[in-house]
Formats: C-alpha cells, structure tokens, sequence
C-alpha cells in the first residue's frame, strides 16, 4: 500500500472516482482475488475495505455501517486522508523486528515506543 501510495497516488486515487459505500460493492471486493490484481489494484481494495469494515479489523472482516454519521470512506476527501496520514508519520520510525530488538536498539529516555502486539489466528 505505501509503495503505490509512494510511487502512484494520482493512480490509486483515480480508482476510487465511481466507487461506493455499499455492501454489495464491499462483498464483490471481498471475493475478489488479490493475485489477479495488478499492485495499484490490490492496494485499493485493502483500503477500501479497512476504511468500510466493521473496526478496521483484517482477518474476519464484516462491512460496517452507523447511524449517526455517513460512510467513513470520503471519496472526496481520499488525497486529503493520505496526505494527512503521511504527516503523522513524519519524523517515525517504522520497524518490522522482534519487540525486544526495537527497544534495544532504541530505548532513550525521551522514546515512546507502540509495538503492535502479535495477531495469533
């Protein structure tokens, strides 16, 4: 996703022109096969459903609605979301080690440290 993100907003963004907040649309996305997509393609089917399933969750997914706000998906507003995404992490590190070896190497006295704890399925 940061890589098409990175390399193909404009293209990610256009995927997103015709969309909707459906359920239908959700389920169609959902049965899709991520291997038959090209990477701009897969990297906009994650987001769109995260940003339309119940909790954010990934694994067990279901299509998530309230009644007092609209769709948390704003196509209008989706460069604006990205752009607002890329400043929070701004100035962050974002690692992909065992915990232990995170804090290790960066426990300082002014660290705050978010280590995501294992998803055990």
């Amino acid at each position: 996703m940061y890589r098409v993100i990175q390399h193909h907003p404009e293209e990610l963004i256009r995927q997103f022109k015709w969309a909707l907040s459906s359920r239908l649309y959700y389920e169609w996305e959902q049965k899709k096969d991520p291997e038959t997509l090209t990477d701009i393609q897969r990297a906009a089917r994650f987001y769109y459903l995260q940003k339309q399933a119940f909790g954010g969750r990934v694994d067990g997914q279901s299509y998530g609605t309230a009644t007092t706000s609209g769709p948390r998906l704003s196509f209008m507003r989706l460069e604006e979301d990205l752009s607002q995404a890329h400043l929070r992490l701004h100035g962050t590190y974002v690692e992909n080690l065992p915990w232990n070896d995170v804090v290790m190497r960066y426990d300082r006295s002014h660290a705050l440290f978010y280590l995501d704890p294992p998803y055990w399925v």
